[in-house]
């Protein structure tokens, strides 16, 4: 927290960030619920439209066109969701490497750009939670670790969008979305049979660096907590408390742990776990029969 910069010259370089990128936000009234589900449906609507674009453009190829159909919505969500790593690694690095209203009051600070970011985050894990939702109920199968951070992930943004509070820790844990776009591009390159190539190597090694980047991003929440427990305990919504601080034990202990390990072990052996129990998958997870 920098206590030499005052709020009003920070209100002051967030409006001209986010009027860069599109002015019309400089009219947006986020404080509105109105003006938070329209952003939240739109971006909802922006990530399906985006899933239809993959299936249409990929359907040119023959490597899609040869996988089952659970494998083909599997690489539609990866697209979508490396798109949407991308923004939030993006947000997420802004947030933490620059110096705004989010660090002058880690309770109840927020300004355009976390709104928007915020809005984008709840729009996308509804499409996520929807798309998942429906493939587990069709195919039967469940990954309950990835439905968990889904849905705990759905409910705390929700929490911190609707509550207005929690923005700092919100907008700057996005950046635990670093690593999505490497996992995404590793099952694509797995899927096209390219295990062994530099480029899935050299993807592979990026990928489970930001897994360890991702320990460093929780480490640094951890130590906000310490610093502004004081304000947290005493004045954050007792519903983005309990989102909070159930989600990040979880991810810091559990989920970053499991998934650093996992990633290890595929770079050492290229296997597509997602359908390595399968009778007709291969080692890199290709259906020897097509169904």
């Amino acid at each position: 927290m920098t206590s030499d910069v005052s709020t009003v010259d920070l209100q002051q370089v967030e409006f001209e960030l986010i009027g860069s990128v599109y002015p019309g936000f400089r009219n947006e009234d986020f404080s509105q619920t109105s003006v938070k589900l329209k952003f939240v449906f739109g971006a909802y609507f922006l990530f399906l439209g985006l899933y239809i674009m993959s299936h249409i453009l990929a359907s040119l190829t023959w490597t899609y066109r040869n996988l089952r159909t659970k494998e083909k919505i599997f690489w539609n969500l990866a697209i979508v969701r490396a798109v949407f790593g991308i923004f939030s690694g993006t947000v997420g690095a802004w947030a933490v490497f620059t110096t705004t209203i989010l660090d002058v009051d880690r309770v109840f600070g927020k300004n355009q750009t976390s709104y928007i970011a915020l809005c984008a985050t709840v729009g996308f894990f509804i499409f996520e939670c929807s798309a998942v939702l429906v493939s587990d109920f069709i195919y039967k199968s469940v990954s309950i670790l990835l439905n968990i951070h889904h849905w705990l992930a759905l409910i705390g943004y929700s929490c911190i969008l609707f509550e207005e509070a929690g923005h700092t820790f919100g907008t700057k844990g996005l950046l635990l979305e670093m690593s999505t776009p490497f996992s995404a591009l590793c099952w694509t390159l797995l899927k096209c049979g390219q295990e062994k190539s530099f480029l899935w190597k050299a993807n592979q090694y990026l990928l489970v660096h930001t897994f360890h980047c991702r320990n460093v991003i929780e480490g640094y929440m951890w130590y906000m907590t310490y610093l502004s427990w004081d304000q947290i305990s005493s004045s954050m919504p007792l519903g983005v408390f309990i989102c909070l601080y159930t989600q990040l034990p979880i991810v810091t202990f559990v989920m970053t742990p499991y998934w650093t390990y996992k990633k290890t072990v595929q770079m050492i052996n290229p296997v597509d776990w997602n359908f390595e129990k399968s009778s007709d998958v291969t080692k890199n997870g290709q259906a020897k029969k097509i169904v």
